[in-house]
C-alpha cells in the first residue's frame, strides 16, 4: 500500500474530481475560508464594504442555514490590460458571465460542510428550459440560480454570495501572496503561468493561473492543487503576521469586502453567524461533498452530468435534516493509520505502530520518509478529527497538517517521537 492510502468511493466526504471540467473554480472554496476568517475578525468593517443585491426565491429563517455560493467566471474589475495579463480571455470574447462554481455552505452554530454542483450538470433550470446549471444565473440573475438549486435539490437557500476573478486576486495580494512549495515546475500558457519547482510565493496573478491549470494533468490532480492553495490560503490570513498588522488586517477586510456581493437580507449579524460557522473552513474541519453524477451527453453528442441516483437524493436529504452535520468523534479501532520514520532512530516507526496497535488503531503500513525535526500527522480534507485523535496518543509534539494528497492519516516520525513510549 502507498504512504497515501486508497482512493475514497462513493458520495462520503471528499475531494470528488469525476465528470469536472474547468475545475479552476474550487479555488471559491479558498477564498470564502479567507473571507469567513476576516468577517470574524473585523465583521463590521467589511460588513460595511459588502455590496448588497436583491435576490429572488431566498427561503426565510428554518436551520441548517444554507448560503449558496456562486464563483462567477465574470470579467468585471478587470480591465483589458488586466484581462491579458491574468490570460483570462477578454469579457467581449467570452460572451458573458457564467457560474463555474456552485457550492452551498449548510452550517448549524459552529458546525458546517459544503455541498458541490458540477457546473455541466444538466438540469431543468427556473425559466423551465434544459440545461447546463451554470448557465442559470444568465437567464435571470442569480435568483434563477437560487430557484434552479432548490428544485433540483429540494433545499432552501436562504443566503446568496458572489465572488469574481478580480475579488480572488485582491485576496491574495491583500495577504501579500500566498507561500507554495512545488514538487515540478508548471507551465501552462492558457492560464498565464510559468512556475519553478521549490518553494515560492505567489502573488495574485500566479495564484489564480495556478488554479486554474487545468492541462498538465487530470481533474482529481487539479482539485489536488486547488485544495492545497485553499489552506496554504487561509494559512497566510491567520499567520500573526497578517492578525498583527493592523495596516495590512485593514487592507485585507476592505478587499474581503470589496470582493463579495451578498444578498441585500444579509445583515451584520447573519456575516458573523457565517463567519463563525466560517472557522472550520480555515482549519480543514469542514467536509465537502459532491452531488453524485455520472457523465452523459446530450442530442448534439456534448458531454455532461446527470444526477445519480437514488445517491444523489440520499445525499440531498442529509443536507436537507442537518444529518450531514451530525459527525461522531472518531475511535481507534476506526481508523487507519501508516507510520513513516523519518526521524533516523533505527526501528522507530515499528515501535510507534506497535504502541498504536495496542491503543486499537488499523496500521496498515510502516515505512521511511525523509528526515524531519519534528513528528507531524497528516491528513485527508475533512478528517481533522481522526488525526487529533492519533496526536493525542504519540509521544513527543506532533504537529496536524491537512493535505489533498494523501487520503488515510499518515505519521511522519521525527526525533521527539523517540521519548519515552
Amino acid at each position: 500500500m502507498s504512504a497515501s492510502g486508497e482512493p475514497a468511493a462513493g458520495w462520503a466526504p471528499e475531494v470528488e474530481a469525476r465528470g469536472r471540467r474547468r475545475p479552476w473554480a474550487r479555488l471559491l472554496v479558498g477564498l470564502v475560508a479567507v473571507l469567513l476568517v476576516v468577517l470574524l475578525a473585523l465583521p463590521f468593517l467589511a460588513s460595511s464594504r459588502i455590496p448588497r443585491t436583491p435576490v429572488d426565491g431566498l427561503s426565510a429563517g428554518g436551520t441548517p442555514t444554507n448560503v449558496l455560493i456562486a464563483g462567477s467566471d465574470s470579467r468585471e474589475g478587470l480591465t483589458r490590460e488586466e484581462m491579458r495579463e491574468l490570460s483570462t480571455g477578454l469579457a467581449d470574447e467570452i460572451g458573458g458571465a457564467r457560474t463555474d462554481t456552485i457550492l452551498l455552505l449548510s452550517f448549524r452554530g459552529s458546525d458546517a460542510a459544503l455541498l458541490s454542483f458540477p457546473r455541466d450538470l444538466w438540469v431543468e433550470r427556473c425559466d423551465g428550459s434544459v440545461g447546463r446549471i451554470n448557465v442559470a444565473h444568465s437567464i435571470d440573475g442569480p435568483g434563477c440560480l437560487v430557484t434552479t438549486v432548490e428544485s433540483v435539490s429540494g433545499l432552501p437557500v436562504h443566503h446568496y454570495a458572489e465572488v469574481t476573478f478580480a475579488g480572488f486576486r485582491d485576496i491574495v495580494e491583500a495577504v501579500g501572496g500566498v507561500e507554495l512549495c512545488l514538487d515540478e515546475p508548471i507551465s501552462d500558457r492558457d492560464a498565464g503561468i510559468d512556475l519553478p519547482d521549490g518553494c515560492q510565493r505567489l502573488d495574485g496573478a500566479d495564484a489564480l493561473g495556478y488554479v486554474r491549470v487545468r492541462k498538465i494533468d487530470d481533474d482529481l490532480g487539479r482539485i489536488e492543487r486547488q485544495q492545497r492553495f485553499l489552506q496554504a490560503l487561509a494559512r497566510e490570513v491567520a499567520e500573526p503576521t497578517t492578525l498583527l498588522n493592523p495596516a495590512r488586517m485593514w487592507s485585507l477586510t476592505n478587499q474581503a469586502g470589496g470582493a463579495l456581493t451578498v444578498d441585500d437580507s444579509l445583515g451584520t449579524i447573519g456575516l458573523g453567524r457565517l463567519a463563525w460557522a466560517g472557522r472550520g473552513l480555515a482549519r480543514g474541519d469542514v467536509a465537502t461533498y459532491t452531488v453524485p453524477v455520472t457523465p452523459g451527453t446530450t442530442g448534439g453528442g456534448a458531454a455532461v452530468l446527470h444526477p445519480t441516483q437514488p445517491e444523489a437524493d440520499q445525499l440531498f436529504a442529509r443536507f436537507r435534516d442537518g444529518a450531514i452535520l451530525e459527525r461522531a468523534a472518531p475511535r481507534p479501532e476506526q481508523v487507519s493509520v501508516t507510520v513513516l520514520n523519518g526521524a533516523g532512530v533505527s526501528g522507530l516507526a515499528g515501535q510507534i505502530a506497535e504502541l498504536l496497535e495496542g491503543r486499537g488503531y488499523d496500521v496498515v503500513d510502516v515505512g521511511n520518509t525523509d528526515p524531519r525535526e519534528r513528528t507531524a500527522v497528516r491528513h485527508p480534507v475533512g478528517e481533522r478529527a481522526a488525526a487529533e485523535l492519533v496526536a493525542d496518543d504519540l509521544p513527543g509534539d506532533p504537529t496536524i497538517e491537512e493535505s489533498s494528497q494523501v487520503t488515510a492519516v499518515i505519521i511522519e516520525l521525527g526525533p521527539d517521537a523517540a521519548g519515552d513510549q
